[in-house]
């Protein structure tokens, strides 16, 4: 994925423009305590780095030489980060069953749409409700 495919994917997923930085292009216009991707020019060759900037120092610094792995990487951050905020909301998990749990985090409607689109996210919210590794790979079939 490009980096506006990145951003359209985080608008569909209903995520604040607030929470990221892609480079100036997309999302806030400050990179300042945000999960970041900014690009750069390192001699002859084009850098790609995700970050997260607090207080001005830059943190958790990854670089990537492809467009496409440093936009999947940030994506499967600020999706995870995404996920865990609606998670945090629930008390008393662990007595539901998977569907209660989807309901309840309001990320059934998510999980629906991305078992069949995106395997990833559909891992990452059976992750998140607490799913064991088997289960998760029996859903996911």
């Amino acid at each position: 994925m490009k980096i506006f495919e990145l951003h359209k994917r985080l608008q569909e997923l209903g995520i604040q423009e607030s929470q990221y930085y892609l480079h100036g292009l997309y999302g806030s216009t400050s990179d300042e305590e945000r999960l970041s991707l900014t690009i750069r020019k390192n001699g002859n060759v084009v850098e790609y780095l995700t970050y997260f900037k607090e207080r001005g120092e830059i943190h958790s610094e990854r670089i990537f030489y492809n467009e496409e792995e440093a936009c999947q990487h940030l994506y499967e951050l600020l999706v995870w980060e995404w996920m865990f905020r609606k998670m945090n909301k629930v008390d008393g998990i662990s007595g539901m069953t998977v569907n209660e749990r989807l309901w309840t985090t309001g990320l059934m409607d998510y999980f629906d749409k991305y078992k069949r689109k995106d395997k990833t996210i559909a891992r990452q919210i059976l992750r998140l409700i607490k799913l064991g590794e088997g289960n998760i790979d029996a859903i996911l079939k």
